[in-house]
């Protein structure tokens, strides 16, 4: 079970955190580094301006989501004691009420608030979806509409129209039918008299800036997660200190990751301390989540980017040793099994949902019980998983009547059909994947109608038929899938991919199920047995959790393995072949994009407590990097991700273990410049 940051750290303050309790009146920027126990922090901070006679109405905490506020308000609520305490909002749950103030008083016209898990909602995005991308079928990748949810929430964040999205050039890249879909869903919006969330912060910042009595009452302002704020939640902060209340903002520029959909690094990184004048600055470096050891790693990743390290992250004393392992060339089969028998709570992360997909094969084969952070299981969206379901099947038994009771089964035929390398004229792929919807369809009639007039097509059908029975149940899954690959059913994975980086995900995806098949002995009848009729998990295990990196933001485990971790995908987004090495040829990323998955990497890392597992390629330069106790970026493309180059396992773990056997000292000059410095920021909290 996964548990909010700090939650175990020691009652008695640091010297750091007192700092921060005692702060009176003006603004203040708090930089917070994982696991520091900013929410004791803040709470005692509330509790002591209550103490001191503020009033508690006067007090605002705004906290990122809405299980953040529901903690705080809990921890606040035992703090006080009291049946008036200060309130913890949302942002969004006061831009609402903004709002409502709004409608009531007549200055905004009064519409429906459609909340994300409205099947409404659904129903409008992807009505918005199929008029601007032109899609034919009833039913829609889960991916694309992810895709342009993403594209819209960036657009909201900034209030930009879509007219503004259209000749804005900061949008130029962006497929016009994106910029269709979000016009229409304003439109639809409109219409229906209906508002997001997002829709209630645009509105609200209007109505601030319109009238300053709104926030006449508010004496002092805390904004929690400062670095994930975007432009509309910034102004909003501003507009509600505008009557002279004190802000406090609590943040971590290292572990700005959102910039994707509105946040940026800028607000905490800057322009707070310009558009706050006179304000102090604290620093909580100390944590209480993770050892020596993973201190300095993440330490050593992070001081790579341009924001300067003023201080770094340091393990407090009581903080339980943490174990970093680094698996070169390992399976993850491997590494679960040795897993097994860990106790505490354990979460599989992955930049990318194709290591994602990977993983819950390998649990599936494992027999390890799992769960997704957010929802149900991805793996059936997943378009190279449909094609490589589908391919096993004809080649086994030669139909596909094991898919008529399946509850996913429109999503795998899906796939099949957008990866099987044919070209659809219009009404084919709709009627293609109506007529295998159909109890025991025969694929080869239904699709040998649709391309009887087409010899093209007709010689793609028979190509992929060459499978047909071809192999049994106990053939190996492995040599099932190595023919398949030869009669072309892999080969054109990633060709339908509505982006490079979408189509080199897939085929990344299709890479790992390889791998991993290849190391596994299981055949053909048993491999389609765990995909489409996994067993059910033990009330009573305590499941590994599988999230992406993004979505892990916030939490921690006490075991985490981090995946995925090859340059390719970690900064992704450049190789066009599959498994192939960068190129100089190829254009990097640029300085921003880079830090951004920096940062990325750095909270990963830092979800750990007491064991980290690093899953890397074989790569002869990072065995060479760690053996010579290097921690530099390589100079040369690298096939594992450069992050772990940089991160210096094999001198970080030397420190450490000095540190914790009273050495360090000793050994000092023995030590890199950063690794000293460490040293000195390690005394200096415990004075």
């Amino acid at each position: 079970m996964c548990i909010l940051s700090g939650e175990n750290m020691t009652k008695r303050l640091t010297w750091e955190q007192k700092r921060v309790v005692s702060h009176g009146a003006g603004h203040a920027l708090v930089k917070a580094v994982p696991g520091s126990g900013k929410t004791t922090t803040l709470v005692k901070r509330v509790e002591r301006l209550v103490r001191s006679g503020i009033d508690p109405r006067s007090i605002l905490i705004l906290m990122y989501n809405k299980s953040a506020q529901v903690s705080f308000s809990q921890k606040l609520r035992t703090a006080l004691r009291s049946p008036v305490i200060p309130e913890a909002r949302t942002f969004h749950s006061l831009a609402l009420e903004i709002v409502r103030h709004g409608e009531r008083n007549q200055r905004i016209r009064k519409k429906e608030l459609l909340g994300s898990d409205d099947y409404r909602y659904d129903q409008l995005i992807k009505q918005a979806y199929r008029e601007g991308f032109e899609e034919e079928t009833d039913y829609i990748d889960p991916n694309d509409i992810e895709a342009l949810e993403l594209f819209i929430a960036r657009c909201r964040a900034a209030a930009v129209t879509p007219s503004d999205a259209a000749s804005d050039p900061m949008f130029g890249s962006e497929k016009p039918e994106s910029i269709r879909a979000y016009r229409r869903y304003c439109e639809l919006l409109e219409e229906n008299g209906l508002r997001t969330f997002d829709d209630a912060l645009i509105e609200a910042v209007e109505l601030l800036r319109n009238d300053t009595g709104l926030s006449d009452h508010i004496a002092h302002i805390i904004v929690d997660e400062y670095q994930d704020v975007n432009l509309i939640q910034h102004d909003m902060t501003r507009l509600l200190a505008r009557s002279g209340a004190s802000v406090m903002a609590v943040g971590d520029i290292n572990q700005c990751i959102y910039e994707w959909r509105g946040a940026r690094p800028d607000f905490i990184g800057g322009l707070f301390e310009k558009h706050y004048p006179n304000t102090r600055v604290f620093q909580l470096s100390c944590t209480f989540r993770f050892g020596h050891e993973l201190s300095l790693m993440a330490n050593s990743v992070i001081r790579r980017n341009s924001a300067k390290l003023t201080r770094l992250c340091v393990s407090h004393p009581s903080t339980p040793r943490t174990e970093v392992r680094v698996h070169s060339d390992s399976c993850l089969s491997t590494v679960l099994s040795g897993l097994a028998s860990t106790e505490g709570t354990r979460a599989i992360l992955s930049r990318t949902k194709a290591s994602l997909a990977e993983a819950e094969i390998a649990l599936r084969l494992c027999g390890v019980p799992y769960r997704y952070l957010n929802g149900a299981t991805s793996l059936y969206t997943r378009t190279e998983i449909g094609i490589l379901i589908v391919g096993i099947l004809l080649a086994v038994y030669g139909d596909l009547s094991r898919l008529d009771n399946h509850p996913n089964k429109q999503q795998i035929l899906f796939g099949f059909l957008k990866q099987a390398g044919f070209k659809w004229k219009k009404g084919q792929f709709k009627s293609a994947l109506s007529g295998l919807m159909a109890p025991s369809a025969d694929p080869w009639s239904v699709l040998g109608e649709l391309f009887k007039y087409s010899i093209p097509q007709k010689d793609r059908l028979a190509q992929l038929r060459s499978v047909c029975k071809n192999a049994d149940e106990q053939t190996p899954a492995v040599h099932v899938f190595r023919k398949l690959h030869s009669a072309g059913f892999i080969a054109s994975i990633g060709k339908e991919g509505v982006s490079r980086t979408k189509s080199n995900d897939q085929r990344r995806g299709v890479a790992k199920v390889d791998e991993l098949l290849d190391a596994s002995d299981i055949n053909a009848s048993n491999f389609l047995g765990l995909i489409l009729r996994p067993t059910q998990d033990s009330e009573d295990d305590e499941p590994f959790v599988l999230s992406t990196l993004h979505g892990s933001k916030g939490l921690e485990w006490d075991n985490v393995i981090l995946v995925g971790l090859t340059e390719q995908e970690f900064p992704g987004g450049n190789p066009d072949e599959l498994r192939s090495i960068i190129s100089p040829a190829q254009p990097a990323q640029n300085d921003e994009a880079i830090e951004e998955e920096r940062r990325l990497f750095y909270v990963g890392m830092t979800r750990s407590k007491q064991q980290l597992h690093l899953i890397t390629p074989q790569d002869d330069g990072l065995e060479k990097w760690l053996n010579n106790r290097w921690d530099s970026s390589p100079k040369r493309p690298p096939i594992a991700t450069r992050f772990v180059y940089e991160a210096g396992w094999t001198a970080c773990s030397e420190t450490s273990a000095a540190i914790y056997a009273q050495k360090a000292d000793q050994q000092k000059r023995d030590f890199s410049k950063f690794h000293q410095w460490y040293l000195r920021d390690l005394q200096r909290l415990r004075v």
